[in-house]
Protein backbone atom coordinates (compact mmCIF):
# COMPACT_ATOMS: atom_id res chain seq x y z
CA UNK A 1 0.00 0.00 0.00
CA UNK A 2 1.30 3.29 -1.30
CA UNK A 3 -0.41 5.44 1.81
CA UNK A 4 -3.35 4.54 4.68
CA UNK A 5 -6.42 5.97 3.09
CA UNK A 6 -8.14 7.40 5.93
CA UNK A 7 -11.58 8.13 6.28
CA UNK A 8 -13.79 10.32 8.95
CA UNK A 9 -13.69 6.92 11.11
CA UNK A 10 -10.31 6.50 10.89
CA UNK A 11 -8.93 4.84 14.55
CA UNK A 12 -5.93 6.87 16.26
CA UNK A 13 -3.77 3.93 15.32
CA UNK A 14 -4.79 4.32 11.71
CA UNK A 15 -3.98 8.05 11.67
CA UNK A 16 -0.43 7.56 13.66
CA UNK A 17 -0.06 5.31 10.67
CA UNK A 18 -0.33 7.88 8.27
CA UNK A 19 1.76 10.14 9.85
CA UNK A 20 4.61 7.67 9.95
CA UNK A 21 4.86 7.25 6.41
CA UNK A 22 4.33 10.79 5.39
CA UNK A 23 7.47 11.32 7.90
CA UNK A 24 9.17 8.49 5.80
CA UNK A 25 9.76 6.77 9.23
CA UNK A 26 8.03 3.49 8.29
CA UNK A 27 8.20 3.05 4.64
CA UNK A 28 4.69 1.06 2.78
CA UNK A 29 4.18 -1.79 1.10
CA UNK A 30 1.51 -3.64 -0.54
CA UNK A 31 1.53 -5.82 2.48
CA UNK A 32 -0.74 -4.18 5.85
CA UNK A 33 1.77 -4.80 8.86
CA UNK A 34 4.75 -5.17 6.35
CA UNK A 35 7.08 -2.18 6.39
CA UNK A 36 10.70 -0.93 5.90
CA UNK A 37 12.34 1.03 8.16
CA UNK A 38 13.54 5.01 7.04
CA UNK A 39 16.51 6.21 8.28
CA UNK A 40 15.32 8.33 11.32
CA UNK A 41 13.31 4.87 12.91
CA UNK A 42 16.57 3.08 12.36
CA UNK A 43 18.70 5.31 14.05
CA UNK A 44 16.30 5.20 17.06
CA UNK A 45 16.13 1.35 16.95
CA UNK A 46 20.21 1.16 17.12
CA UNK A 47 19.84 3.42 19.93
CA UNK A 48 17.45 1.72 21.84
CA UNK A 49 19.64 -1.83 21.24
CA UNK A 50 22.71 0.14 22.98
CA UNK A 51 21.10 1.01 25.41
CA UNK A 52 19.46 -2.36 26.24
CA UNK A 53 23.07 -3.45 26.10
CA UNK A 54 23.93 -1.19 28.78
CA UNK A 55 20.99 -2.10 30.84
CA UNK A 56 21.24 -5.66 31.05
CA UNK A 57 24.30 -7.35 29.32
CA UNK A 58 26.75 -8.40 31.66
CA UNK A 59 30.44 -10.24 31.62
CA UNK A 60 28.52 -14.08 32.22
CA UNK A 61 25.69 -13.31 29.28
CA UNK A 62 25.82 -15.63 26.56
CA UNK A 63 25.03 -13.31 23.24
CA UNK A 64 23.37 -14.82 20.51
CA UNK A 65 21.87 -13.67 17.12
CA UNK A 66 19.48 -15.89 15.00
CA UNK A 67 17.81 -16.06 11.70
CA UNK A 68 14.15 -15.32 11.80
CA UNK A 69 13.26 -18.81 10.28
CA UNK A 70 13.72 -22.48 12.42
CA UNK A 71 12.92 -26.07 12.34
CA UNK A 72 9.04 -26.42 12.11
CA UNK A 73 9.32 -29.29 14.94
CA UNK A 74 10.82 -26.73 17.25
CA UNK A 75 8.14 -24.28 17.06
CA UNK A 76 5.03 -26.71 16.69
CA UNK A 77 6.58 -28.13 20.52
CA UNK A 78 6.88 -24.64 21.62
CA UNK A 79 3.52 -23.30 20.45
CA UNK A 80 1.14 -26.09 21.09
CA UNK A 81 2.60 -26.57 24.66
CA UNK A 82 1.47 -22.57 25.60
CA UNK A 83 -1.88 -22.41 23.47
CA UNK A 84 1.38 -19.81 21.32
CA UNK A 85 -0.37 -19.03 18.00
CA UNK A 86 1.08 -20.84 15.65
CA UNK A 87 3.01 -18.76 12.54
CA UNK A 88 3.31 -21.46 10.27
CA UNK A 89 3.13 -19.33 6.91
CA UNK A 90 0.89 -17.15 4.75
CA UNK A 91 -1.76 -19.50 3.18
CA UNK A 92 0.33 -21.00 -0.21
CA UNK A 93 2.75 -20.43 1.06
CA UNK A 94 5.74 -23.16 1.48
CA UNK A 95 8.35 -23.23 3.73
CA UNK A 96 8.66 -26.99 3.59
CA UNK A 97 10.56 -27.88 6.78
CA UNK A 98 10.98 -24.65 8.03
CA UNK A 99 8.51 -21.93 10.43
CA UNK A 100 8.59 -18.08 10.59
CA UNK A 101 9.65 -17.45 14.61
CA UNK A 102 7.22 -15.86 16.67
CA UNK A 103 9.74 -14.75 19.72
CA UNK A 104 13.48 -15.03 19.44
CA UNK A 105 13.52 -17.49 22.86
CA UNK A 106 12.21 -20.20 20.85
CA UNK A 107 15.76 -21.08 19.90
CA UNK A 108 16.84 -20.87 23.05
CA UNK A 109 15.40 -23.74 24.95
CA UNK A 110 15.96 -26.26 22.25
CA UNK A 111 19.79 -25.45 23.10
CA UNK A 112 20.03 -25.98 26.83
CA UNK A 113 19.11 -29.72 27.12
CA UNK A 114 21.46 -31.05 29.46
CA UNK A 115 22.78 -29.64 32.99
CA UNK A 116 23.40 -25.96 33.75
CA UNK A 117 26.46 -24.38 35.38
CA UNK A 118 25.26 -24.00 39.51
CA UNK A 119 24.69 -19.85 38.58
CA UNK A 120 22.32 -21.05 35.70
CA UNK A 121 22.31 -19.59 32.19
CA UNK A 122 21.31 -15.73 30.89
CA UNK A 123 21.40 -15.82 26.97
CA UNK A 124 21.06 -12.36 25.38
CA UNK A 125 19.21 -13.20 22.12
CA UNK A 126 17.68 -10.80 19.22
CA UNK A 127 15.46 -12.10 16.00
CA UNK A 128 13.02 -11.56 13.57
CA UNK A 129 10.08 -12.33 14.66
CA UNK A 130 6.61 -12.61 12.76
CA UNK A 131 2.88 -12.87 13.66
CA UNK A 132 -0.23 -13.62 11.23
CA UNK A 133 -2.71 -11.30 11.64
CA UNK A 134 -2.78 -7.89 9.20
CA UNK A 135 -3.72 -4.64 10.52
CA UNK A 136 -3.29 -1.29 9.65
CA UNK A 137 -2.36 -0.45 13.78
CA UNK A 138 1.29 0.25 13.14
CA UNK A 139 2.39 -1.45 17.01
CA UNK A 140 0.70 -4.88 15.35
CA UNK A 141 3.01 -5.49 13.07
CA UNK A 142 3.79 -8.77 11.05
CA UNK A 143 7.67 -8.77 10.71
CA UNK A 144 9.00 -6.76 13.80
CA UNK A 145 12.57 -7.14 16.26
CA UNK A 146 12.22 -8.77 19.66
CA UNK A 147 15.14 -8.43 21.68
CA UNK A 148 14.97 -10.84 24.91
CA UNK A 149 17.19 -11.63 27.79
CA UNK A 150 16.88 -15.42 28.88
CA UNK A 151 17.46 -17.28 32.14
CA UNK A 152 17.36 -20.92 32.83
CA UNK A 153 18.34 -22.26 36.77
CA UNK A 154 16.63 -22.90 39.80
CA UNK A 155 13.05 -21.97 40.77
CA UNK A 156 14.55 -19.22 43.26
CA UNK A 157 16.93 -17.99 41.05
CA UNK A 158 14.60 -17.82 37.67
CA UNK A 159 11.91 -16.20 39.95
CA UNK A 160 14.59 -13.81 41.48
CA UNK A 161 15.67 -12.99 37.89
CA UNK A 162 11.32 -12.11 36.72
CA UNK A 163 10.76 -9.84 40.10
CA UNK A 164 14.79 -7.71 39.04
CA UNK A 165 13.45 -7.23 35.59
CA UNK A 166 9.51 -6.26 36.24
CA UNK A 167 11.69 -2.84 38.18
CA UNK A 168 14.18 -2.50 35.67
CA UNK A 169 11.52 -2.73 32.76
CA UNK A 170 9.64 -0.07 34.36
CA UNK A 171 12.39 1.80 35.30
CA UNK A 172 14.07 1.96 32.03
CA UNK A 173 10.78 3.20 30.43
CA UNK A 174 10.49 6.02 32.69
CA UNK A 175 13.65 7.07 31.45
CA UNK A 176 12.79 6.96 28.06
CA UNK A 177 9.60 9.38 29.12
CA UNK A 178 7.43 6.01 29.12
CA UNK A 179 5.27 5.90 32.01
CA UNK A 180 4.21 2.35 31.85
CA UNK A 181 1.22 0.40 33.80
CA UNK A 182 1.30 -3.73 34.54
CA UNK A 183 -1.04 -6.20 33.52
CA UNK A 184 -0.81 -9.80 34.62
CA UNK A 185 -2.50 -12.65 33.01
CA UNK A 186 -1.23 -16.20 34.79
CA UNK A 187 2.73 -16.43 34.61
CA UNK A 188 3.17 -13.27 32.47
CA UNK A 189 3.32 -9.69 33.05
CA UNK A 190 2.80 -6.91 29.99
CA UNK A 191 4.15 -3.96 30.59
CA UNK A 192 1.50 -1.61 28.40
CA UNK A 193 1.96 2.33 27.62
CA UNK A 194 -0.99 4.34 26.68
CA UNK A 195 0.47 6.13 24.07
CA UNK A 196 -1.82 7.23 21.86
CA UNK A 197 -5.92 9.47 22.84
CA UNK A 198 -8.68 6.66 22.55
CA UNK A 199 -6.35 3.75 21.82
CA UNK A 200 -5.78 0.47 23.73
CA UNK A 201 -2.12 0.86 25.78
CA UNK A 202 0.38 -0.94 23.81
CA UNK A 203 2.60 -3.73 25.64
CA UNK A 204 6.01 -2.98 24.98
CA UNK A 205 7.53 -5.80 26.76
CA UNK A 206 6.99 -8.47 28.93
CA UNK A 207 8.37 -10.16 31.86
CA UNK A 208 7.59 -14.05 32.39
CA UNK A 209 8.10 -17.35 34.25
CA UNK A 210 7.33 -20.33 32.67
CA UNK A 211 8.16 -22.29 35.93
CA UNK A 212 9.60 -25.50 34.96
CA UNK A 213 7.72 -25.90 32.10
CA UNK A 214 10.47 -25.86 29.33
CA UNK A 215 12.86 -27.77 31.38
CA UNK A 216 10.57 -30.68 31.56
CA UNK A 217 9.41 -30.08 27.77
CA UNK A 218 13.61 -29.77 26.89
CA UNK A 219 15.10 -32.27 29.25
CA UNK A 220 16.60 -29.01 31.07
CA UNK A 221 18.33 -29.79 34.40
CA UNK A 222 20.10 -27.87 37.39
CA UNK A 223 23.10 -29.37 38.98
CA UNK A 224 21.04 -31.68 41.55
CA UNK A 225 18.96 -33.06 38.43
CA UNK A 226 15.67 -30.96 38.93
CA UNK A 227 14.39 -29.79 35.86
CA UNK A 228 15.29 -26.00 35.32
CA UNK A 229 12.95 -22.91 36.07
CA UNK A 230 13.24 -20.17 33.29
CA UNK A 231 12.38 -16.74 32.64
CA UNK A 232 12.37 -13.79 29.90
CA UNK A 233 12.16 -10.40 29.43
CA UNK A 234 11.19 -9.34 25.92
CA UNK A 235 11.48 -5.87 23.96
CA UNK A 236 9.48 -5.38 21.43
CA UNK A 237 12.11 -2.97 19.96
CA UNK A 238 9.19 -1.00 17.10
CA UNK A 239 6.80 -0.95 19.67
CA UNK A 240 9.16 0.94 21.82
CA UNK A 241 10.67 3.17 18.94
CA UNK A 242 6.79 4.20 18.05
CA UNK A 243 5.80 4.76 21.71
CA UNK A 244 8.83 7.34 21.68
CA UNK A 245 7.55 8.83 18.21
CA UNK A 246 4.24 9.56 19.70
CA UNK A 247 5.52 11.12 23.31
CA UNK A 248 8.03 13.14 21.93
CA UNK A 249 7.51 13.59 18.39
CA UNK A 250 7.89 12.57 14.91
CA UNK A 251 11.74 14.34 15.02
CA UNK A 252 14.29 12.41 16.76
CA UNK A 253 16.80 15.56 16.22
CA UNK A 254 14.15 17.68 18.75
CA UNK A 255 13.66 15.23 21.55
CA UNK A 256 15.01 16.69 24.67
CA UNK A 257 19.38 16.04 25.16
CA UNK A 258 18.52 13.93 28.02
CA UNK A 259 16.65 11.26 26.25
CA UNK A 260 18.82 11.52 22.99
CA UNK A 261 22.24 11.53 24.98
CA UNK A 262 20.59 8.42 26.82
CA UNK A 263 19.40 6.91 23.29
CA UNK A 264 23.25 8.13 21.61
CA UNK A 265 21.29 10.29 18.93
CA UNK A 266 23.75 13.07 19.40
CA UNK A 267 24.43 12.59 16.21
CA UNK A 268 20.94 12.64 14.14
CA UNK A 269 20.65 16.59 12.46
Amino acid sequence: MSAVPLSPSATPEEIYLSRLMAARLLLPTSVPGIYGRGARFVEVLEGLARSITQLGRTESTHVWECPPILPHTAVEKYSSSLAFPHPRTTPGANLGDLTLAPSACCYVYPTLTGTLATAGCTIDIESWCYRSAASLNPMQMRAFRMREFVYAGTEAQAQGFRESWIVQAQAFLSALGLESEQQTQDETLDIVVPMLSGACPTALLSVNHHQDHFGKLFDIRTPDGASAHTSCVAFGMERIALALLAQHGLQPSKWPQELRTRLHLDSLN
